[in-house]
């Protein structure tokens, strides 16, 4: 009995198959998914795997469904598909209406999805209050990607001076980080979650570890600020609402009064002690 050759059409159906799965599964996930700055801030975990891991699987399965997808039109099937076109052709059947009307659902689904028109915007709607019914004060960072904050900038945030924040961190046993370390890569590499190693420093610092430097208007950026208002929060730096508005704007940064500067944050692209630097900065003129 001679022993077959390996078929690489058959291997690449089963690739389409395996990735085409995976695809639903990894994107019904990521349709649920709590966002980025709970999902990161609580190392959220759906089957053993984080959100930013079903984000890498998901990416990483199109681009193969893509390259498998490629090879089974265009290596295997190519010469079928032609074939049947020109049958179809040569039958006197127009596929220009098939195909027209193809066209014309997709143009309206994908044109629905842009307006955010229904029913496409009630998918979309759906998703989101799934996604936000994740959020509870507990899993909210003060902060908005408070994770991407070296430990030098987080122990500003906290009121605590770099060497104690470091002396806190090797006493609760995160031996070795380094005041350049990103918040996330320690609690990646200890296996914890950025609010994990947040609350043990909350909980044990000692009063004494607290930085005692002159804070001018304000705490240094953390303990909640970014749920504060822009008028709340120029106040306390002594600046009129106008005046931080006018201070922001001339940044490129467009905010109302009673805007949160988390949200002020999250819609300019920075992050909140940055647009909290401007105004510290103003303060000092």
């Amino acid at each position: 009995m001679s022993r077959r050759g390996f078929n690489f059409r058959s291997f690449t159906s089963f690739i389409l198959t395996w990735t085409f799965l995976t695809l639903v599964v990894s994107g019904a996930v990521l349709y649920i998914a709590p966002p980025g700055r709970i999902a990161n801030w609580t190392r959220w975990q759906l089957i053993i795997l984080t959100k930013e891991q079903w984000q890498a699987v998901h990416t990483l399965t199109a681009v193969v469904f893509l390259v498998g997808g490629f090879f089974h039109l265009l290596k295997f099937n190519w010469k079928s598909f032609m074939t049947y076109l020109r049958k179809k052709a040569d039958a006197g059947q127009h596929l220009r209406y098939e195909m027209i009307a193809s066209l014309a659902l997709f143009l309206l689904i994908l044109t629905g999805t842009i307006a955010q028109k229904p029913p496409f915007q009630t998918i979309m709607a759906a998703g989101d209050s799934v996604r936000q019914s994740w959020e509870d004060p507990a899993s909210v960072p003060p902060i908005p990607h408070m994770e991407e904050m070296t430990l030098r900038e987080f122990s500003k945030n906290i009121q605590m001076e770099p060497d104690k924040l470091m002396q806190l961190l090797q006493t609760l046993g995160y031996a070795g980080a380094s005041q350049d370390e990103l918040l996330q890569q320690l609690a990646k590499r200890y296996q914890r979650s950025p609010v994990q190693i947040y609350t043990a420093l909350k909980t044990n610092t000692p009063a004494s570890a607290v930085s005692h430097q002159p804070a001018t208007g304000g705490s240094g950026g953390g303990g909640g600020q970014g749920f504060k208002t822009l008028a709340e929060l120029a106040k306390e730096y002594g600046l009129s609402s106008e005046a931080a508005i006018q201070s922001l704007d001339a940044k490129g940064i467009q905010a109302k009064a009673d805007d949160k500067m988390r949200d002020i944050a999250n819609q300019s692209g920075r992050k909140p002690y940055e647009v909290i630097e401007i105004l510290k900065g103003d303060q000092k003129k």
